[in-house]
């Protein structure tokens, strides 16, 4: 409540989710595989506000033994970003990857078993490179799979819904591509994602200039279902949101930067070579400060991310393994002339490939240098709060977010506002429903997720402030449409 503005979410809605969260939690155990267990070294977003936590409200679901799904099902199932992966392809589940970053004690043990675990798996190599162990969201939509395919539910796939079916004042089923109609015993959840990926949308509802491309939402994400509840008077809210994130684009599309923004030898700047935000803030935060970046007059659309030899040594960005373990010439794919990062032995060579002023650059070098060396941030306060130190570099002193940068070769690629998601879509009541331009429910109607006005407003608490509400409610609707009490 302290994070959210008054304005934005009722304080019914925050009371509604913190009610039945770990109700649903408890639900998702008992009917699945699962098990949810906090992350005690996650912590929330905003360590200045009252009620801030450093750890264990981030759930991570257990891994899942994807062995057991037929493969061409396991082919369906989105794989996790690469970013998430060690080495961009072993599979680690929230738990691991926060003991592995922080190199906590017997962090190698985990790393190894890891990729012990993905080459003992024989079969699965024969069949292709995908990490049979399901962590994180696969892990999660696979313990739902498992436990839907045990009751006997039929999954229809490839089958867009392209119109709700409303007769005598409700909902009653669906039209799936344009012909086939499917009745509906109860009710219609929509659970069909934001409209990140619909050209059009965006553009009339998002600020401007109204990005596109550089989503990491799934493709299919397209509103259609948003614009199908339109049509018989449902109400929108939110639609000028999004889950904002830094995004680079790689050869394998967009890839969010969680970690890497806060790590000594980054720092972002516009076409100038200036500095324009704290690199370290929360991810969504980007979306603020890149439009009003753009209203004070800076060129950062895109923006340029800067790496020196230190950083690309040390850490991984952006899918691309630290040096230490795998040099440039084994990265060829990302790293070169066209690649995601293009290198250069010197800051001025860097500045005259990415088109960015040389001399604004080198002023900003010189105050890095300086940041550097008294830990404090004069510009921005990058490194000043648990946030930013958090994924920062403990081994680095006095702040852990900041290094001196002054050893090539150097790095850069283009920085664009991503996003993981829209937030709007349909305004829905405490049970799901979603309602009408009177706030009245239209009968037989419900929405979950990003399909509807996400109950975090413009802000996100912490990680999870997606699949948590998204699970939150839709376990709600279900009940409430078989008029089951929870």
């Amino acid at each position: 409540m302290h994070v959210i503005p008054e304005n934005e979410v009722s304080a019914a809605s925050i009371n509604n989710y913190i009610t039945y969260a770990p109700k649903m939690i408890d639900f998702l155990e008992q009917q699945t595989c699962l098990t949810c267990t906090p992350v005690q070294g996650y912590a929330d977003y905003y360590p200045d506000i009252e009620g801030w936590k450093a750890g264990g409200r981030t759930m991570d679901p257990s891994p899942v033994d994807g062995r057991k799904m037929d493969y061409e099902m396991l082919s369906r199932l989105v794989e996790s970003p690469r970013a998430s992966k060690a080495f961009s392809r072993f599979s680690m589940s929230i738990l691991e990857g926060v003991q592995i970053l922080a190199k906590t004690p017997g962090w190698q043990k985990i790393f190894m078993g890891i990729i012990a675990g993905y080459f003992k798996d024989i079969p699965g190599r024969l069949k292709g490179p995908r990490d049979r162990r399901l962590t994180q969201g696969n892990a999660l939509v696979a313990g739902l799979y498992f436990a839907a395919m045990d009751k006997g539910v039929e999954l229809v796939l490839e089958s867009p819904v392209t119109d709700l079916i409303y007769e005598n004042n409700r909902v009653t089923g669906v039209v799936v591509k344009g012909h086939t109609q499917i009745t509906a015993n109860k009710a219609v959840i929509i659970a069909a994602g934001g409209f990140e990926h619909n050209k059009a949308m965006r553009e009339t509802y998002l600020p401007q200039p109204a990005t596109f491309g550089h989503s990491s939402g799934v493709t299919s994400n397209t509103g259609d279902l948003i614009l199908a509840a339109e049509k018989i008077g449902a109400k929108f809210g939110l639609m000028n949101e999004a889950w904002w994130a830094p995004t680079a684009i790689t050869p394998f599309g967009p890839t969010v930067l969680f970690s890497e923004k806060s790590k000594p030898g980054l720092i972002i700047v516009d076409k100038k070579g200036q500095r324009f935000m704290n690199e370290s803030i929360t991810y969504n935060s980007y979306g603020d400060c890149f439009y009003a970046a753009d209203q004070k007059g800076h060129d950062v659309f895109p923006a340029y991310c800067i790496l020196d030899a230190h950083y690309r040594k040390k850490y991984m960005f952006g899918g691309v393994v630290q040096g230490e373990a795998m040099p440039d010439f084994m990265s060829k794919q990302m790293i070169g002339e066209g690649k995601m990062l293009i290198k250069a032995d010197s800051l001025q060579e860097l500045a005259q490939k990415m088109g960015i002023d040389y001399n604004g650059l080198k002023d900003t070098m010189d105050k890095v240098k300086k940041y550097a060396a008294s830990g404090v941030d004069e510009e921005f306060h990058r490194g000043s709060d648990a946030h930013d130190t958090l994924y920062g570099d403990p081994e680095v002193k006095p702040n852990p977010c900041w290094g001196p940068m002054d050893q090539g070769p150097y790095y850069a690629t283009q920085l664009l506002l991503g996003d993981l998601g829209t937030k709007g879509g349909l305004v829905i009541n405490l049970d799901g429903q979603v309602l009408r331009q009177n706030d009245e429910p239209i009968q037989g109607l419900y929405a979950a997720g990003n399909s509807s006005a996400s109950i975090m407003g413009s802000k996100y608490p912490g990680a999870g402030c997606t699949l948590g509400p998204a699970m939150t409610i839709a376990f709600k609707a279900g009940h409430h449409a078989l008029g089951v009490a929870v």
